[in-house]
């Protein structure tokens, strides 16, 4: 006969009969013959798995895999409707999407949605299956009222037990209680539980609505705040997404003792693709003795004292001010300019120094070179007397440079003129010297510039 001892104080429910058993064939032969028996709710309990005790028990299948196939799907379709909402729709209403265009992708594009969706799928699986899981065992429970019995400790060390429940329609205390006697059990206890006690304390519930009523000021916040400007920096709670230890364009960089992020160039170094070695084709110049030390050093000293150096005829009169002041080491010799054109002289070469002459030149020095351009025009009509009036490329100290000393008044700049270096290629400066080369042979031509027929017709029109 069970052991009932009833121990509490206030009226206790019986949960059921549980029977213990000398191992773990005995525990699948028991519950074999209690199934067969007619008996439905009955439950196993054993130190490790036992082999075929779920099919002596006839457990059914687990719904936990419908579990997760709802989860997963309900995660497909929420992924993908929120990428589809937020970044494909967009209108007047509040916590409408918005139309971001990103990397050229259209603002529906499943390919561009697909790992999004891949993981609310996984989290919303891995949900199911965590919670199907404590939900199908009845899980958390505060409490069991197995563990009142001090026999069903032994559970979790060398005991093997039968359970049949109170609730099952065949139970019956004594008939249950021979029963399990009849098919092997050793000893046999009566489960209980009190029936009152189990209340949640008053004090709970105010805890409860406190933390409900937190709950909502977020949200609250966030539709209150939707749509308004402010100059308060926004709430972050991963500080280190903003305030990164890297280099920022015009900020103190500690790194350095100078403080600057950003750095020059090391002294001397030159960019893969970027070595001049053509002097003449990339400074008009050939240098002499004074050179030394090669293609670099012949750059430095070009920008240090030729890039501002006129002649007398280039400085109008009373702007002698205005000239570049005599620089520190001696002009270049006027025979080290090149005389000829270090890249071959095609009509091509010639059509393209008039587009950009026409485009950077003409502005201030004219259509024709006379030093009347638009500019010129307007800033002599103003009187201001600021204005330096550009030299005319007719003018017989421009006539007389070589080719190579245009090209670097073009790279460098005259008097108030800039450099152009920066702005036009290196080709298209030489283009607009032989361009300039062109309006001056044809403004200052002679008779013997003239072919012979046309010398011939000119003599027979007078």
């Amino acid at each position: 006969m069970a052991d009932t001892p009833n121990t509490y104080d206030t009226p206790a429910k019986r949960i059921g009969l549980i029977g213990r058993f000398a191992g773990p064939d005995e525990l699948v032969e028991a519950a074999e013959k209690a199934t067969d028996a007619g008996y439905t709710k009955v439950e196993a309990y054993s130190p490790f798995p036992v082999v075929g005790i779920d099919e002596a028990l006839n457990n059914g299948k687990t719904i936990l895999p419908y579990i997760v196939l709802v989860m997963g799907l309900s995660g497909l379709v929420g992924g993908l409707g929120m990428q589809v909402y937020m970044n494909g729709v967009e209108g007047p209403w509040w916590l409408s999407g918005y139309e971001f265009l990103i990397s050229g992708k259209p603002n529906l594009s499943i390919p561009a949605f697909i790992p999004v969706t891949f993981e609310t799928i996984i989290l919303l699986s891995a949900f199911g299956a965590f919670f199907g899981m404590l939900m199908l065992n009845g899980l958390p429970r505060l409490s069991n009222p197995l563990f009142r019995s001090e026999r069903f400790a032994a559970a979790t060390d060398d005991g093997f037990f039968l359970l049949i429940e109170a609730e099952d329609p065949k139970y019956a205390e004594t008939e249950t209680d021979a029963f399990l006697a009849s098919i092997g059990a050793t000893e046999t206890d009566a489960i209980e539980e009190p029936t009152t006690g189990h209340a949640v304390p008053g004090f709970l519930y105010l805890v409860g609505a406190a933390l409900a009523a937190v709950a909502t000021v977020p949200p609250l916040y966030i539709a209150a705040t939707t749509g308004m400007k402010t100059g308060v920096p926004r709430i972050s709670f991963f500080k280190d997404m903003e305030n990164q230890s890297k280099v920022k364009t015009q900020t103190i960089f500690s790194l350095f003792e100078d403080g600057r992020g950003m750095r020059v160039a090391v002294p001397g170094t030159v960019a893969r693709g970027a070595l001049k070695e053509d002097l003449k084709y990339h400074y008009g110049y050939e240098p002499g003795d004074e050179f030394v030390g090669g293609p670099r050093r012949v750059e430095a000293m070009l920008a240090s004292y030729s890039v501002r150096s006129v002649s007398d005829g280039d400085v109008a009169d009373g702007d002698e001010d205005e000239a570049a002041a005599p620089a520190a080491e001696p002009t270049p010799k006027e025979e080290n300019w090149v005389s000829e054109f270090p890249l071959e002289v095609t009509e091509e070469l010639m059509n393209r120094g008039e587009q950009r002459f026409n485009i950077h030149c003409a502005v201030c020095h004219g259509l024709d070179g006379g030093g009347q351009g638009l500019v010129t025009r307007r800033a002599l009509g103003l009187e201001q007397g600021t204005w330096v009036q550009p030299t005319s490329v007719y003018t017989e100290s421009v006539v007389e440079q070589p080719v190579g000393r245009l090209f670097n008044s073009i790279s460098h700049g005259v008097r108030k003129m800039p450099g152009y270096k920066e702005h036009i290629s290196v080709e298209d400066r030489w283009a607009i010297v032989l361009y300039l080369r062109a309006l001056q042979r044809s403004q200052l031509a002679s008779a013997d510039d003239l072919p012979k027929d046309k010398l011939i017709e000119l003599s027979n029109l007078n």
